[in-house]
């Protein structure tokens, strides 16, 4: 980002619509760095959490297996999700380019790094994490608002066009498995004379 670090996480949660503004000249690797940063965040303090309310599967493992567990869950989150930050963010850019926006691929990613900052501020919090997925899901749509010059509408509409499409073919692609083409058969319709 063209902020600092601190400057942009605190501004993402105190002002974002200004900080979106005053991020527009960071570029891709900024915008990857930034992520990184705020997904090690949120990978760490999930992990700490984990360890104090317990693993959802608990699987009893000597210390040594713990502590690599640990570590193999933090590197797969880093790595998890920068894969997804740079598919879903082509996806969103696509989306946002077919409904008449004028930002580039590296502005998508940079909405998209920006939304994160909820997932380290309180998406590690049980319940209340909750909460960091609407509040990212709202500054994503700003800034793929501002970043590509759309209105509000739009944006929202580039956001939800990929979740709707999935949606969409994951019921296709449940019908398909679900019929059984031995049971199929084709029918004549019979022809109607006056």
């Amino acid at each position: 980002m063209s902020l600092p670090f601190i400057e942009t996480f605190k501004g993402m949660i105190t002002s974002p619509g200004e900080t979106i503004r005053k991020s527009s000249s960071g570029t891709l690797t900024d915008s990857i760095i930034y992520f990184l940063i705020v997904i090690f965040i949120y990978s760490v303090l999930t992990t700490i959490i984990e360890q104090f309310i317990g693993p959802v599967l608990p699987i009893p493992l000597s210390p040594g297996a713990d502590i690599a567990m640990i570590i193999s869950f933090i590197i797969a989150l880093v790595i998890i999700g920068t894969i997804t930050l740079l598919i879903a963010g082509a996806i969103i850019h696509i989306c946002a380019k077919i409904l008449g926006g004028k930002g580039d691929y590296t502005a998508t990613v940079r909405a998209f790094a920006l939304a994160e900052t909820p997932s380290a501020a309180i998406g590690w919090i049980p319940f209340i994490g909750l909460l960091a997925g609407i509040w990212g899901f709202i500054l994503m749509v700003m800034g793929i608002r501002d970043y590509h010059g759309i209105s509000t509408i739009r944006a929202l509409i580039a956001v939800l066009l990929p979740v709707f499409i999935l949606v969409i073919l994951a019921v296709l692609g449940l019908m398909f498995f679900m019929i059984d083409p031995t049971s199929v058969t084709v029918t004549e319709i019979p022809s109607v004379t006056f």
